[in-house]
């Protein structure tokens, strides 16, 4: 039966570019871990602020 809950089970994402947990990059890879995903991420540290 489908369940949105693993949908993305056994996938593997590369999200790149999240800033801050406001970020639309952090909110995909809550979205994708929450369906399963096993992820990595870049982000935007202290330097990029400047």
């Amino acid at each position: 039966m489908f369940s949105p809950s693993n949908l993305m089970a056994g996938k593997k994402g590369l999200i790149m570019g999240v800033a801050n947990d406001k970020s639309l990059g952090w909110g995909i890879a809550q979205a994708l871990s929450a369906a399963g995903a096993e992820l990595a991420f870049t982000y935007q540290g202290e330097v990029f602020e400047k």
